[in-house]
């Protein structure tokens, strides 16, 4: 195989690692699963967000706990796609939408939308979140006259 070729499947292999990790961070949340939720950051990771901030696994897991018992989370589905994933060696960047859906009415709706941006690292093979930072879209109304 020539090195062009394993250069392209090594990158191929490498997004579709993160592209799983990103997935998993959603569903481990509809799971209520706070230490496979906080597995997914290197140990000093970093999240972000409007709701809520941690460093490192352990404020991660608890910071999932506290917004899980508040029932920030109840009734709802956790939702991102499509990323841009950036990979340079064992570093990389990744950009992606989230959308959540609550299900607590007759129909399901969205509740709400907005962008991650994620930085991230291998590290003994295993690609990690090391920064996560969560924006929410808001709703505009424009008035036509």
């Amino acid at each position: 195989m020539n090195a062009r070729r394993e250069t392209s499947i090594i990158e191929a292999t490498d997004r579709l690692d993160i592209t799983e990790l990103l997935n998993r961070h959603q569903i481990y949340i509809d799971l209520a699963d706070a230490e496979r939720y906080a597995e997914l950051y290197a140990p000093d990771g970093k999240y972000e967000s409007p709701f809520a901030s941690a460093t490192g696994r352990s404020d991660i897991a608890e910071m999932f706990r506290r917004l899980r018992a508040s029932g920030f989370t109840t009734n709802k589905r956790h939702f991102t796609g499509p990323p841009m994933i950036d990979v340079e060696r064992d570093r990389a960047t990744a950009l992606s939408y989230w959308w959540v859906a609550d299900y607590a009415g007759e129909h399901p709706n969205v509740f709400a939308t907005g962008t991650y941006q994620d930085e991230l690292q291998r590290l003994n093979g295993v690609w990690e979140i090391t920064r996560r930072v969560q924006s929410m879209d808001t709703s505009k109304t424009t008035r036509v006259a």
